[in-house]
């Protein structure tokens, strides 16, 4: 949807909000898998980042990050929406469980990855001292 508005120049920007765009993608995909991939939206997230790095979207380095390629993002995420969309139309459910089946996971090169991030806490939880002091029997 972005995609298409600064496209047809509905947003402003250029080339530099669009890959803003797409790194804060790359990222939240990051942090959605880091919960796991037992729940539907966990098993979405990776079916779409795998698609994507298949696609070369998204690219692994030899250090273990992972970076955007865009010259190759903006077609990626055209396919998977035409793959999605087509496969939700035609009501294709053999095809949808193949792709689940086959995308919907947390391949190894991402398993180390997450290995090394063991340390990093996926989620904060906020602790707002201004409130505990005002309310200090709550």
């Amino acid at each position: 949807m972005l995609e298409y508005m600064y496209d047809h120049h509905v947003l402003k920007g250029g080339a530099g909000d669009e890959h803003k765009l797409y790194t804060t993608y790359l990222a939240s995909a990051f942090r959605s898998m880091r919960f796991g991939i037992k729940e539907a939206h966990g098993k979405g997230m990776a079916l779409q980042f795998n698609y994507l790095m298949d696609q070369g979207g998204f690219v692994a380095n030899p250090d273990g990050t992972y970076a955007v390629n865009f010259d190759k993002i903006k077609p990626a995420v055209q396919n998977l929406v035409h793959e999605l969309l087509t496969i939700e139309a035609t009501g294709d459910y053999t095809r949808a469980q193949h792709m689940l089946g086959e995308l919907s996971v947390i391949r190894p090169g991402l398993a180390t990855t997450f290995a090394s991030l063991s340390d990093i806490p996926v989620d904060i939880e906020p602790q707002f001292t201004t409130a505990s002091k005002l309310l200090p029997n709550h």
